[in-house]
């Protein structure tokens, strides 16, 4: 604060205040480790991702709130796991149908499944449904 870097400092901000109402909400009853951390910012991040396309798609009248965005996520991405490329992910899909046996667009489900439950912190679920649904036509 003192360095006046105000865009770190409402990113920061804004992690604690989603930290906060997660910590305060009905049934909330985990500890305060690094996990919970982790999933708080892996929580912001997907959260101004929607956001940012949701403004690239505005135009100009989203072209300010854009340029913020983008900070806020690559001021974030340090702090998450690194996630698989497309080609790995590609590979554990296909190793996933070859598993389950599926066949047909019904099935990305129980691919996603499978994939999400050995690798679900290195892998992005959205990218895994989509080159799932690909695979299976």
């Amino acid at each position: 604060m003192q360095a006046k870097r105000t865009e770190e400092v409402n990113v920061i901000r804004m992690v604690k205040t989603l930290a906060a109402t997660t910590r305060t909400a009905p049934g909330f009853d985990r500890p305060i480790d690094d996990a919970f951390w982790l999933d708080i910012i892996s929580k912001y991040v997907k959260q101004q991702q929607r956001a940012l396309s949701e403004f690239e798609q505005a135009g100009d009248q989203g072209a300010a709130h854009v340029k913020e965005i983008r900070f806020e996520i690559e001021y974030l991405a340090p702090f998450l796991p690194r996630t698989l490329g497309e080609d790995d992910v590609r590979r554990l899909v296909k190793q996933a149908i070859a598993e389950t046996g599926a066949a047909g667009g019904k099935m990305v489900g129980r691919v996603m499944g499978v994939v999400m439950k050995v690798h679900k912190d290195e892998v992005d679920a959205a990218t895994v449904k989509r080159i799932a649904e690909e695979e299976l036509g």
